[in-house]
């Protein structure tokens, strides 16, 4: 995982983006117009680092801020055309790499793969329903809604094989 990981990064980097970037790029397209105290939060990080983070991806023109009218003091940022763009694209890297590397596998490894992962999954959600995590905030994966899930990654492989 940590291979897959330091591959798409390696592509963002050289364009000037870093993952910490990313994430909080996945966080405002999850949550939606968020505050900057807001997002400081959810990312647990001070104000003044998610400020830094948010001034870089502002300059590459990924995201804005705008001033609440009510309350000037508020600031929202809110993703960009470009930024939206951005996100697709690491999305679409991210599903290149990852049928890449099931490609290589057989169907009864990629149905292997695919239970292991709906276990996974199914233990995960086990343990947040159970209130067993650590953290009192909680975001989901910063993946598209179109990214391979769970038991659909055989599934989705195979279909692919058949056709």
């Amino acid at each position: 995982m940590t291979q897959l990981k330091c591959a798409s990064s390696e592509r963002l980097l050289r364009e000037g983006v870093s993952m910490a970037q990313v994430h909080i790029m996945y966080t405002v397209q999850r949550h939606g117009e968020m505050t900057m105290s807001q997002l400081a939060d959810v990312l647990n990080v001070s104000d003044s680092n998610a400020t830094g983070l948010v001034d870089r991806l502002e300059e590459r023109g990924l995201v804005v801020r705008d001033r609440v009218p009510e309350d000037r003091r508020v600031v929202v940022v809110k993703p960009t055309d470009a930024g939206q763009r951005l996100l697709r694209e690491v999305d679409a890297l991210s599903d290149e790499i990852l049928r890449s590397v099931l490609g290589r596998l057989d169907a009864a490894q990629l149905l292997g793969v695919g239970q292991a992962i709906a276990d996974l999954r199914e233990a995960v959600d086990s343990v947040v329903e159970a209130g067993e995590h650590r953290h009192p905030v909680s975001t989901t994966s910063p993946r598209s809604p179109s990214s391979l899930r769970g038991a659909d990654v055989a599934t989705h492989h195979k279909e692919g094989i058949d056709h």
